[in-house]
């Protein structure tokens, strides 16, 4: 039962990984996560349209991407609220492709 369980746990690591790896391998979300890792306030979706030449549709879809792989999250309250990057998921991340 315990090598059924260890499978199981690393199965959802390597797929949890390539999700988030996915997501990373479009310059569009690199992008994005490097302006969001430079800024100290949370981003909305037309502060990521003021620097690309992207529409704001795509910049949603970009972000839905990033959001689903768990890379970044919402932030912020109010009328500045936007989005931030998930800082333990990024260690996490880190982690994981260092121990490749």
């Amino acid at each position: 039962m315990e090598i059924i369980q260890l499978v199981d746990i690393e199965t959802e690591r390597a797929e949890k990984l390539a999700v988030m790896m996915k997501a990373l391998a479009n310059p569009a979300r690199l992008a994005i996560i490097k302006q969001l890792s430079e800024g100290s306030d949370a981003n909305c979706c037309v502060d990521f349209t003021q620097h690309t030449s992207l529409a704001q549709s795509t910049v949603s879809q970009h972000l839905k991407v990033l959001k689903d792989a768990g890379l970044i999250k919402l932030c912020g309250d109010g009328p500045r609220s936007g989005w931030c990057i998930d800082r333990s998921a990024m260690v996490w991340l880190k982690q994981q492709v260092v121990a490749l």
